[in-house]
């Protein structure tokens, strides 16, 4: 009885952390150095439940080039303890803390391909969320032009 108790448990959590992954498509537009778009670019972001803030990143131009790196949002965590008593008959002391996660709307992140990079800077619309709820942003490919780019 305990074994298959053991088993059910680990196949849940398998299942629930194969789950934990999420991908969110963005679409943008090279602009050239002149300002004339040139062609469309997809996004694709993915971001694991269990990572410390970088979400895997893919960008592909419609000549076929494709860029890959990390984008980071910054998080800081914060933890308090706080002591409290609490008399019973056992006297036993009662101690409560809390943690708190702070995120950074902002999105950062170097992306290369075999012959350029692509610097970019994303607005995250829900921080905590991460890219599944949006943002906007810019990249820049090294080679001067600019990608406004919407998730």
């Amino acid at each position: 009885m305990k074994t298959i108790f053991k088993v059910g448990v680990c196949v849940a959590a398998v299942a629930v952390l194969a789950g934990c992954q999420s991908t969110t498509t963005g679409q943008g537009r090279v602009v050239s150095k002149d300002g004339k778009n040139s062609q469309s670019v997809t996004f694709q972001v993915t971001e694991e439940f269990l990572d410390d803030g970088a979400a895997s990143a893919v960008a592909t131009l419609s000549s076929g080039e494709f860029f890959t790196g990390k984008l980071v949002t910054e998080k800081k965590q914060t933890e308090s303890v706080e002591d409290g008593f609490f008399y019973d008959d056992d006297d036993d002391d009662f101690f409560s803390s809390s943690s708190s996660t702070t995120y950074n709307s902002r999105a950062k992140g170097v992306l290369f391909s075999a012959a350029r990079s692509m610097q970019c800077q994303i607005t995250l619309s829900n921080p905590s969320s991460g890219f599944s709820d949006g943002g906007v942003g810019e990249c820049k490919i090294s080679t001067g032009e600019t990608v406004p780019v919407q998730f």
